[in-house]
């Protein structure tokens, strides 16, 4: 009974060791790894972003000072020629009236100083006076009429300071942020409030590296809200940002609009309006080089392996935009290009 048991078992070992070897003689195919070529057109063009103001500028005050009052607040609308804040007035005066002291001090100095000079310098025609007190009064004359001129200057400038203690609109729009407060002590160009003109409206998202490599200058989108509405606006591209952001390196893109009556702040979706054509892109290591010319196999009819030319266009990171040679449902080996026959039969898709 055991010796049965035991030529049975070995019977199925050796049926089963000849499995490998029947399948390697029948020459089946062996599974392959594709892909499917799809039309990322789609992906590649809808963004998330908002409304901003085509030109945002930051409003400083021109002088030093402390500041009395400011009579806007965020989200407040303005109109060019409107005061949106004004500096301690009694301090700016006090500057004024203490340059204006200086002035007359000075101008004091230079007159004695002047006839200072006469004299001496009719002593020294008489004789009397020598070399060496010509050249001290003479210093002495120079020296005043330029601390007068000093002091001009300074009541200017204190002048000017009074003039600037306004700080006015430069244009029609709303302030979308605030710097300081009343009672804060501001320096020439230091920030006080940030204003949003009605000079223009754009749409700001951000875009990966690989569709910005794609993109023209002129380059036009799409613009829709972010809430149930049929309405869309028309735009094209003005400006890509050239430094991406350290966390999502993503580049900053500005679209001008076409109606600049859009609310700021509003979130809407930008999509690249594309012409009909697929954009079609495949993973670089597809691409097979034949005499500097890129190929790449495709799974033919019965699944038989066709060499095929390609023209690529963009690369995006580590794809290429196929512009010819290819359509959209083409399966494209990824894996083993390099041990492909022409006409080879080739396996099932392995995912």
């Amino acid at each position: 009974m055991t010796g049965s048991l035991l030529r049975s078992a070995g019977l199925v070992l050796c049926l089963m060791a000849g499995i490998p070897a029947m399948a390697q003689e029948t020459g089946a195919p062996r599974p392959i790894v594709s892909e499917i070529v799809e039309n990322v057109s789609a992906q590649l063009r809808s963004f998330p972003g908002v409304i901003a103001a085509e030109v945002q500028t930051t409003l400083a005050f021109q002088t030093s000072g402390r500041v009395a009052e400011r009579y806007v607040e965020l989200g407040d609308r303005v109109t060019a020629g409107q005061s949106i804040a004004v500096l301690d007035q009694v301090t700016l005066q006090e500057d004024v009236d203490a340059a204006q002291a200086g002035v007359a001090a000075a101008a004091a100095q230079a007159d004695l100083a002047q006839q200072s000079f006469d004299r001496v310098t009719e002593l020294r025609r008489r004789g009397v006076a020598s070399d060496a007190q010509i050249e001290a009064i003479t210093a002495q004359r120079d020296a005043s009429d330029a601390a007068l001129t000093a002091a001009k200057a300074d009541l200017t400038r204190a002048q000017d300071a009074a003039q600037f203690g306004t700080l006015v609109a430069p244009a029609d729009g709303i302030i979308i942020a605030v710097h300081a407060d009343p009672g804060s002590m501001v320096t020439p160009g230091t920030p006080v409030v940030t204003l949003a003109t009605d000079e223009g409206r754009e749409a700001v998202f951000d875009v990966p590296e690989d569709v910005r490599a794609i993109l023209d200058d002129g380059s036009e989108f799409i613009i829709e809200p972010r809430y149930e509405t049929d309405q869309v606006w028309h735009g094209s591209l003005r400006l890509i940002e050239p430094i991406a952001d350290s966390g999502t390196r993503g580049h900053r893109l500005h679209v001008t609009l076409d109606d600049q009556t859009l609310r700021l702040g509003t979130l809407i979706t930008a999509r690249l309006d594309l012409p009909e054509t697929p954009v079609l892109t495949l993973p670089e290591q597809a691409i097979v080089m034949i005499d500097d010319a890129p190929h790449v196999w495709r799974v033919g009819p019965e699944r038989r392996a066709e060499l095929v030319a390609v023209t690529l266009g963009e690369r995006l990171d580590l794809r290429w935009i196929v512009e010819a040679g290819l359509t959209a449902g083409d399966e494209v080996l990824i894996r083993g290009t390099s041990s492909v026959e022409e006409g080879q039969t080739l396996g099932e898709r392995v995912e």
